[in-house]
């Protein structure tokens, strides 16, 4: 029987990079990969990045993100796979980075997908 590839998460706060974690990536024709993972840097100590672990996607936070950002960025998408989380304006429950004290629901312009 076939090993099933292993898919995890993992949450990156404050990125400026993939060297501001200590890890060097890799693009081929055959996908993104991790090229290098530095000694006793931030991703090193998590323990859960591998040389070799394939980059299949990645979950970009909107808290942190200055006015204009999220728009600039769901604009140079493309032809990508995107994938959106979306939370209604019932719901408080803050998203994973958010603390309970943040207003998730500052006024932010209208984005036309």
């Amino acid at each position: 029987m076939e090993k099933e590839e292993e898919t995890r998460e993992i949450l990156l706060p404050n990125w400026q990079g993939s060297g501001s974690h200590g890890i060097t990536i890799d693009q081929t024709d055959d996908g993104v990969f991790v090229k290098q993972v530095l000694q006793n840097s931030p991703a090193a100590k998590m323990g859960v990045v591998k040389e070799g672990d394939q980059i299949v996607g990645a979950t970009i936070y909107f808290d942190n993100l200055q006015s204009g950002e999220v728009t600039q960025l769901l604009n140079s998408m493309g032809h990508h796979t995107v994938g959106l989380r979306l939370q209604r304006k019932g719901d408080r429950s803050p998203l994973p980075g958010q603390s309970w004290s943040q207003d998730v629901f500052a006024a932010t312009p209208e984005v036309v997908l």
